[in-house]
């Protein structure tokens, strides 16, 4: 529970203009690989305060005492003349499952048969470590707001291994589940990842379409996530005409909280509608600076760090789109990039990106030998533009908040 002591201390320092902030998380962690077995369990408790006095002020600290201390100590540093936002007012309570956390799931086996059967033999799960984890946070503010929020996910990281003759390549994958495992879809990523980079050659023709995995969109996804929050856009962007008018973008995390970490009621936002840019995520404190309303993101990637305006499930809306097959039907020639073989590389203010990848050629809608490693570069403007078709298989993946994307068809693309 929150402590009152806090509270009559942050009223007593800033009436009328405070935030009190508690995370607890607990954490089941189990690690397997053929010849290994390991079970961690973690805790973690963070506290942290927003006031203002003379300015923003921010503490945090693992207990009450250490907290109390830590605001003592940021009362004495000079603070940016700031005035405090309109701060959220009502109680809201979402209960998780009660009772002792359950142990993390035992995938290993079951997905390491997969891993084997969709590589056809060529690719083995070296290791898999798979979390079960539950978070409560509690907000209080000056204005009489009281918030609980429960939530549980299970997470982790897979690795494989291909082989093929006396080449070897390794594939590593994070995953997150909000409900069932997807055992299917993480053990083609790895397959694929773990073995198409052992293919003979890369692309063998320079330009033509360009079909993106759903992990592959969703990392272009989360490089571009920091237009959506952006106080200041490019100079590039037009909000008219920022994408084609098949792209749609919204951002809606209430299946995940009914507030955010600031205590503002979740909502869908649609960032980009029709391919123009439609809104913008805010926090309390972004939307006082824009005199707009607040969007209920304010995200808090740690307890040791004041909230920030950011996406918090972010996602292509699908509900115009067509099944994968009929995108794959519609390419010429092209390349199917189906894995990742380096971080996506995104510069927003240059107008530029970056994508390595390993993936499968397409010739007359039908897929054919396999990319050992191709490289796409451009404007991001040109990319989103070029956009053709979306389809209707999306899949969310942790980058860390979750990011959803489906099959995309991007009509052109320069293949190195």
């Amino acid at each position: 529970m929150i402590d009152g002591a806090l509270e009559a201390e942050l009223q007593r320092r800033s009436p009328g203009a405070w935030e009190l902030y508690r995370k607890t998380a607990e954490t089941r962690e189990l690690d397997v690989s053929p010849h290994a077995r390991g079970e961690i369990r973690r805790r973690e408790d963070g506290w942290a305060a927003r006031w203002w006095d003379g300015g923003l002020r921010f503490a945090s600290a693992s207990d009450p005492a250490r907290l109390a201390l830590a605001m003592a100590l940021s009362a004495r540093l000079p603070a940016r003349e700031e005035a405090p936002p309109p701060f959220p007012r009502r109680e809201v309570r979402r209960e998780g499952p009660a009772g002792a956390l359950d142990p993390a799931p035992e995938l290993f086996a079951p997905l390491s048969q997969l891993v084997s059967e969709k590589s056809r033999g060529e690719a083995v799960l070296a290791s898999l470590t798979v979390r079960r984890g539950r978070s409560i946070e509690e907000i209080v503010n000056a204005a009489g707001l009281s918030v609980r929020m429960e939530s549980s996910r299970i997470d982790g990281v897979a690795r494989a291994l291909g082989r093929r003759g006396s080449r070897a390549c390794e594939r590593r994958s994070v995953f997150r589940w909000d409900a069932e495992p997807d055992l299917a879809g993480l053990a083609g990523r790895l397959a694929d990842g773990a073995t198409l980079p052992l293919a003979a050659r890369g692309p063998s023709f320079p330009r033509g379409a360009w079909l993106l995995d759903p992990a592959v969109a969703a990392a272009m996804l989360a490089g571009l996530a920091p237009l959506f929050a952006a106080e200041n856009l490019p100079r590039w962007v037009k909000r008219g005409e920022l994408a084609s008018r098949r792209v749609t973008i919204a951002d809606d995390a209430s299946a995940d909280a009914p507030c955010d970490g600031e205590g503002t009621t979740t909502r869908r936002i649609l960032v980009v509608e029709d391919g123009a840019l439609a809104s913008r995520l805010h926090d309390l404190r972004s939307a006082a600076r824009a005199s707009a309303h607040p969007t209920g993101h304010g995200v808090r990637p740690s307890y040791r760090t004041p909230p920030r305006p950011g996406p918090r499930r972010l996602f292509f809306e699908t509900t115009g789109g067509v099944a994968p097959p009929e995108l794959l039907a519609g390419v010429g020639r092209g390349i199917f990039a189906r894995a990742l073989t380096a971080p996506v590389t995104v510069d927003l203010e240059g107008d530029r990106y970056s994508v390595e990848f390993t993936g499968v050629v397409i010739l007359g809608g039908r897929a054919s030998e396999p990319v050992a490693g191709a490289r796409v570069s451009g404007r991001i403007s040109e990319f989103l533009a070029r956009i053709a078709g979306v389809a209707t298989d999306r899949q969310f993946f942790p980058m860390p908040y979750p990011v959803g994307a489906p099959t995309l068809l991007v009509e052109r693309a320069n293949f190195e």
